[in-house]
């Protein structure tokens, strides 16, 4: 049987450490996506790593492709991982797309998005 190297055993040992850090991603969303919510006064994002500083923009559209006003993007004093945009105003009843794009701490950009709907007041 073979001795393994000092260099191969870190190799390795370097490709599992790499193997079980989670990518840059979203990790959950308020609201979630795919759900049908009352007007929320401000969208969250959790990601899997804290994002580089000003690296985070979210945009929040409704179904016709209109930008909708939001405020800037804050990351949570106490959870790095967590940003978010107030939103002004009420929304109408309808679909709506979150549109991210952040920096992950490996420099990988990434950028995706999520649909949710308001629901109808009564």
């Amino acid at each position: 049987m073979k001795a393994i190297s000092k260099g191969a055993a870190a190799l390795a040992m370097a490709v599992l450490v790499a193997a079980a850090t989670p990518h840059f991603g979203l990790s959950k969303s308020m609201p979630a996506a795919d759900t049908s919510v009352d007007s929320p006064e401000q969208i969250q994002l959790w990601f899997t790593q804290a994002p580089e500083e000003g690296s985070v923009t979210i945009r929040l559209i409704d179904a016709g492709g209109d930008l909708v006003e939001t405020g800037d993007v804050e990351r949570d004093a106490e959870d790095g991982k967590l940003m978010s945009v107030s939103v002004d105003g009420a929304l109408s009843a309808g679909a709506y797309t979150v549109a991210w794009r952040g920096i992950g701490d490996d420099g990988h950009v990434v950028s995706s998005d999520f649909t949710f709907s308001v629901a109808e007041q009564n």
